[in-house]
């Protein structure tokens, strides 16, 4: 079998939510062995998503990686935390450096543990600057970083994206930081200490916006779902309870292969819709008759019909069409896997166990396998790592868990 691409690294995640655990999944998967390490007492909240959304996210996101029960405020718990550091290659957390500080594990002492140990600090606004002390979360940044001012309609407040939109971006940039960090340590013997920003994530998303203002003077535009050199450009409304088909014709070629989809109406060779430049100066009429069409029709018919004919189209997705998905289903996209149900406060032993689907790599590499890998419960690797690595006994590992310390 090939070598997978980050085979013998081992890299520490302590941290919770959606970025940093992505990060840890992305490693995972190219063969680190990743050790996320959780406490009974703190809990990452995305391992309570299923209770509401059955194994949309703890799946996801903890999946191919050793998890392992440590409460690192205690003194015996911070000593076992800088052990382990010593025997790995990474070490990655999410938490402020004052409260890495007080546990006793900010990173001179990570340093002290491994000099060559590679350290990527993930922060909300950043490590230093006027906003250091903010506090942050996933919408907010959304909107500081303004993606939020380009979504919405003209004249309505801006609009954010009912997620942590620049999490996912973090959880993709920070792997590919790792790695190169990994590499300068590997060629040349120098580490690296790293600090990634969810605001500076976002910020790079928003780039066109921020070059048309240094060019044009011009700031964005809230314009639903409409395109400046594009019409009809936009979510139609179909048959069906919510669904609805986005479309977008740019140029006379694709107005022309449009139209013969809609069989010529006589609206369609009307002088208002005779050019781009006419058919974006009317296009509330315009999408009014596109409506009128798309209402008779599935979604699904109206992104088949038009994507046969060269004009882009797609069906809006709910959750049961990605879940259905047979493109998906094709690129092998979906496995099996078991997912945990827990009440908060509940220990890891008295959680469900159920099935479910969730997401592989949305990446592959001809050469280098990218693994799907099992999925641990909570604490489930706790003789592996406390026993086999760092060489606890059977009965220390008991008195410490009935201390409390693993737990």
């Amino acid at each position: 079998m090939a070598k997978r691409a980050l085979e013998g690294i081992r890299i520490v995640e302590l941290g919770p939510y959606v970025a940093l655990p992505l990060t840890g999944r992305i490693l995972a998967s190219l063969g680190a062995e990743v050790i996320k390490v959780e406490t009974n007492k703190v809990l990452d909240e995305m391992a309570f998503i299923p209770a509401w959304s059955r194994g949309a996210g703890q799946p996801d996101y903890q999946r191919h990686k050793k998890r392992i029960t440590l409460d690192v405020r205690t003194d015996e718990g911070k000593d076992l935390l800088l052990r382990l550091l010593a025997v790995s290659d990474v070490f990655m957390t999410n938490f402020r450096r004052n409260i890495l500080s007080r546990w006793g594990v900010d990173f001179p002492e990570v340093r002290a543990a491994r000099p060559d140990i590679v350290i990527m600090w993930q922060t909300g606004l950043g490590g230093n600057g006027p906003y250091y002390t903010y506090k942050s979360f996933g919408i907010l940044v959304q909107h500081m970083s303004g993606v939020s001012l380009m979504s919405g309609s003209p004249g309505a407040p801006p609009v954010a994206v009912n997620t942590s939109y620049s999490d996912y971006h973090t959880g993709v940039f920070q792997p590919t930081a790792i790695i190169a960090a990994l590499m300068r340590r590997g060629m040349g013997g120098k580490t690296s200490t790293m600090e990634s920003s969810i605001f500076r994530s976002g910020a790079v998303t928003a780039g066109p916006a921020i070059l048309d203002y240094q060019l044009n003077n011009r700031l964005p535009e809230r314009r639903d779902n409409r395109d400046s050199s594009a019409a009809p450009h936009g979510v139609y409304r179909c048959q069906g309870d919510d669904r609805y088909c986005a479309i977008s014709v740019e140029g006379d070629e694709q107005w022309t292969a449009f139209c013969q989809v809609l069989g010529n109406p006589a609206w369609t060779g009307e002088l208002r819709f005779a050019t781009a430049f006419a058919r974006l100066n009317n296009q509330d009429a315009l999408d009014r008759l596109v409506g009128e069409w798309t209402i008779q029709h599935t979604s699904e018919e109206v992104m088949d019909t038009l994507q046969q004919a060269g004009v882009p189209a797609s069906i809006v997705s709910q959750g049961r069409d990605l879940h259905d998905s047979e493109h998906l289903k094709a690129r092998d996209f979906y496995r099996e896997t078991n997912y945990y149900v827990a009440e908060r406060g509940t220990h890891a032993s008295q959680w469900d166990e159920g099935p479910s689907l969730s997401w592989s790599m949305p990446f592959s590499m001809s050469k280098t396998p990218v693994e799907f890998g099992d999925y641990s419960n909570i604490g489930e690797d706790n003789s592996y790592v406390f026993g086999d690595l760092l060489g606890l006994s059977p009965k220390e590992i008991a008195r410490l868990s009935e201390q409390e310390v693993i737990y």
